[in-house]
Parts: structure tokens; C-alpha cells; sequence
């Protein structure tokens, strides 16, 4: 009475030794699990490929009405399992506005020049932790806008537009750009806490980093309700530390501590922000998304306005 058992009702004809049943399997795995099942609950078989390449188990006849209802029995209770991951689908379709503002340093690196020719801009702009701690908060956001050289620049609009696309995909463009300003913002000032005097720094660095630690904590909180296991919860903060080692912890003249604050601060914020994502159904409006990206826009230029003014 020879048997298949490709799925819990499916039955085939085929040759079998006399005194025995053959449970044909989709595949050898599948045979030494259902070897597995059957000795669970006493009965024996043997796993037996046959002439045209597949694979069974072997049992005796006498044991197969047994073994057969055991193995459907099985079969259906983990058709569905294990249950696959769900992934959390991005709420805002893609854009070219993290490439557009990002594009908009490279415009304004042609006005300001290279740093080595000290323009008054990055008189002005430059974060100094002495100058940012007495009078001079503007700093931390205007620091943001200026890069060393051409290298430095275009390294910072190349990283930035891949990690604030992202941010922009799970917030919107304007929730994404001012949290990931502020980030940056807030890392500036930390670092300059840390220094207290003496150290000056430029460059969207501390931001894009600061957008790789928004991801990092809006993707852990979602995670929380949809990955099981400890580990996998944590994946999204353990890739940030592993980016921020890879990319934020080379070259002579890179700030380092200031990588790490824009992450930290990042983390900060995008755990904010995840909270209200995880907690909302629908996604921000389109009006509100827009007066988040004026206030970013109107922040950034505020700060040049109280650079060149109070200089």
C-alpha cells in the first residue's frame, strides 16, 4: 500500500517492498523530520529514496493508517509555521528631496570656498566649543553647512543622501529633515560641552551620522512588536555602532566625538520620533510635513541670519 504524503490529502501508487508503506516526502529534509515526528510517538520507518530521485519514509503496513494520520496531524499544525517576518513597509513613497538638500551643501560650498582660504563664512560659522558655550549657539547649526574641501563635501552629500532617504521614507521629508537637524544640532553641542574650549570643527557629518542613530531608534521600536528574540530586536542600534566604526572613525582630521554625539543624539530623537510612528495609524499630513521642512529650512538660515549679525 504504497503512499504519498506531498501534502495531507495528496496520495500516489508506488512500489514498495511487500509488508510495507512508502510516505513519500517533497524532498530528504523533509523525510528525516517526518522520521523524527514518527518516532516521536513510538513508531519506527526508515528513510528510502526511490528510482525517480525523491524521498520517503518506509514503515510497515500495519503501522501506516497510524503513522499517516500522525504525520497529517503534524503537517497541519505548522503549515504556518515558522511565520514569516514582517517587515515594516516604508510609510512615505521615495523622493529626491534628501539628494535636493543634500545637493544644496555642494551649491553652497561653491560660495563659501575651500576652508584653507578662510572666508568669512567660516569666520563666522565655524562651531567653536568656546564661542558656542559664551554667546554663540547659532554656530552648532551653521557649522553643519560648511566642509573643509571638495573631498569633504561631496563625501558628506553621497552619505547623507543614502541615510536621510531613509529617514524620509519611514517619517516623511519634513518629520525625517528636522529631526535629523536636529541630531546634528544637538550633537554640535555636545561636543562642544565635551571640549569646553579650544576645538573647532565643520561639516554634515554630525548629521548624517545623527540620521544613521534616527534610524537605528525608529527601527528598533517597530521592531519591538514585529521580531522575536532579543537579538533581533536590537539589530537596527547594533548596525548603527557598526557603521559609526566603519565610516565616522577615519582620517587625520575627523572628529570623532562629534560622529559619536551626532549618533548618540540621533538615538535621542529617532526614539521620539519612532514613538510616534509606532503609535499612529495613519501618516502625518502633507501640511504638516511641510511646516516641519519650513521651520528645518527657516532654522539653518536663522542661524546664517544671526551669524552675519551678531557675528
Amino acid at each position: 500500500m504504497p503512499v504519498s504524503l506531498q501534502s495531507p490529502s495528496a496520495h500516489e501508487e508506488r512500489s514498495a517492498r511487500p509488508g510495507f508503506v512508502f510516505l513519500q516526502a517533497p524532498h530528504y529534509r523533509k523525510a528525516y523530520e517526518w522520521l523524527f515526528v514518527l518516532r516521536s510517538v513510538g513508531l519506527d520507518g526508515v528513510i528510502r529514496p526511490t528510482v525517480d530521485g525523491h524521498w520517503g519514509v518506509q514503515v510497515v503496513e500495519e503501522h501506516a493508517t497510524r503513522a499517516l494520520e500522525n504525520l497529517k496531524a503534524y503537517e497541519a499544525e505548522n503549515r504556518d509555521w515558522p511565520p514569516p517576518q514582517v517587515r515594516e513597509r516604508p510609510l512615505y513613497e521615495n523622493s529626491l528631496w534628501a539628494g535636493t538638500i543634500l545637493g544644496s551643501l555642494a551649491l553652497f560650498f561653491m560660495s563659501t570656498g575651500p576652508a584653507r582660504l578662510q572666508s568669512e563664512w567660516f569666520q563666522r560659522g565655524t562651531a567653536s566649543a568656546f564661542d558656542i558655550l559664551h554667546g554663540k549657539p547659532w554656530q552648532a547649526v551653521t557649522a553643519l553647512t560648511l566642509h573643509a574641501d571638495s573631498q569633504h563635501v561631496l563625501g558628506n552629500v553621497l552619505a547623507g543622501t543614502l541615510f536621510l532617504s531613509a529617514v524620509h521614507r519611514r517619517l516623511g521629508v519634513g518629520f525625517g529633515t528636522a529631526t535629523v537637524l536636529a541630531a546634528g544640532i544637538l550633537g554640535n553641542l555636545l561636543n562642544a560641552l565635551w571640549y569646553g574650549s579650544g576645538h573647532r570643527s565643520i561639516g554634515a557629518s554630525t548629521a548624517v551620522f545623527g540620521a544613521v542613530g534616527v534610524l537605528a531608534a525608529v527601527q528598533l521600536l517597530l521592531n519591538r512588536e514585529r521580531v522575536q528574540g532579543r537579538m533581533a530586536t536590537w539589530k537596527p542600534v547594533v548596525g548603527g555602532v557598526a557603521l559609526l566604526g566603519l565610516l565616522g572613525a577615519g582620517g587625520v582630521n575627523t572628529d570623532l566625538l562629534a560622529h559619536l554625539y551626532g549618533f548618540v543624539a540621533g538615538l535621542v530623537f529617532g526614539g521620539v520620533a519612532g514613538l510616534v510612528v509606532r503609535r499612529r495609524e495613519e501618516p502625518l499630513s502633507e501640511w504638516l510635513q511641510m511646516g516641519m521642512a519650513a521651520g528645518a529650512a527657516a532654522t539653518v538660515l536663522g542661524a546664517w541670519g544671526l551669524a552675519w549679525w551678531r557675528g
